[in-house]
C-alpha cells in the first residue's frame, strides 16, 4: 500500500512539473539598449534572464519586437502572453499581472563637468536647471514635483544619442535618465575626449521593472506562478546576481 502511494504522489508530482512541459509563452519586447536589443546576445540581459526561468520550466520563450506602445496593447488585448519590462501603475494594474521584482533602475542627472550639478536630495538643489528629456521618455516623479514649482523646465526632442550631443554643446543643464542607459550611449556613441566633460548625480529616483503578463488570457495564472517561483529560485541561488554582474562586466555588449 505504501508503495503504491508513493507511486501516485509521484505520478502527481510529475503531472504538475510537466503541465507547461512543451508548451510556449508569448512575449513582446522593444528596444532598450543595454538592456533589451535585436543586436545583443541572447536579446539582452533582460530576455536572458526571461528565458533561463522559463524555459527551467519546460516553457520555450518566444519573442516578438515591437514599439513599446505596440507591446503593451498586444498583451492587453491577450494576442500575447506577456510583454518585458514595465513599471507598475495603477493603470496598468487595470489590465496586467505584474511579475515579482526583475530590475530596479537608477534615475541620475547626467550633467557638463562645466557646470556640477550636486544632488542632496533637496528640490532646491534642481533651482533654475533646464533639463534635457528624449522624445517619449518618462518624468521622473521627483522632476515633476520641481517642476510644478516652478524650478526647472525642459527641454524636450530627439533621440536619447542626441540629448547627450545637445549635453555637450551646454544647451541645457542637465538630462534626466536611467543610469545604466546613459552610462551606454556614453560609452558607444561618445569618443573619449566627449566621456570625460560628462559626470552624473547620485541617484533621484529608484524604478522597479516587472514582466506583465494579460489578464485576458487564463492559462497567465499558471504562467505567473512559474515565473515568481523560477525567478526566486534563481535570486536565492545566485545565478540572478550572477547575470547582473556579466551585465555590469559589460559581457552583454555587442
Amino acid at each position: 500500500m505504501k508503495t503504491i502511494k508513493l507511486m501516485v504522489i509521484f505520478f502527481l508530482l510529475s503531472c504538475y512539473s510537466s503541465v507547461f512541459a512543451g508548451e510556449e509563452i508569448k512575449i513582446t519586447i522593444g528596444e532598450w539598449s543595454p538592456f533589451i536589443s535585436k543586436e545583443l546576445p541572447h536579446y539582452g540581459i533582460v530576455p536572458h534572464i526571461i528565458s533561463e526561468i522559463f524555459n527551467e520550466a519546460g516553457v520555450n520563450v518566444q519573442y516578438g519586437f515591437f514599439p513599446w506602445a505596440r507591446s503593451s496593447y498586444l498583451v492587453k488585448e491577450g494576442e500575447w502572453h506577456a510583454s518585458a519590462i514595465w513599471g507598475k501603475t495603477e493603470e496598468r494594474k487595470k489590465n496586467f499581472y505584474f511579475s515579482d521584482l526583475v530590475y530596479t533602475g537608477e534615475t541620475v542627472l547626467f550633467y557638463h563637468k562645466d557646470h556640477p550639478i550636486v544632488w542632496t536630495g533637496n528640490l532646491r538643489d534642481l533651482k533654475g536647471l533646464r533639463i534635457g528629456l528624449s522624445l517619449g521618455a518618462a518624468k521622473s516623479n521627483i522632476l515633476k514635483e520641481a517642476e510644478k514649482k516652478g524650478f526647472i523646465t525642459y527641454d524636450i526632442g530627439g533621440d536619447k544619442v542626441m540629448t547627450f550631443f545637445k549635453l555637450l554643446e551646454k544647451r541645457f543643464d542637465a538630462i534626466d535618465n536611467n543610469k545604466a542607459v546613459g552610462l551606454h550611449v556614453i560609452q558607444t556613441r561618445l569618443s573619449s575626449e566627449q566621456r570625460t566633460k560628462i559626470g552624473y548625480t547620485k541617484p533621484h529616483e529608484l524604478w522597479d521593472y516587472n514582466l506583465i503578463f494579460s489578464k485576458k488570457l487564463k492559462e497567465n495564472e499558471k504562467f505567473l506562478e512559474i515565473f515568481n517561483r523560477e525567478l526566486d529560485k534563481m535570486k536565492k541561488s545566485g545565478r540572478f546576481d550572477e547575470m547582473w554582474q556579466a551585465f555590469y562586466r559589460g559581457e552583454y555588449n555587442p
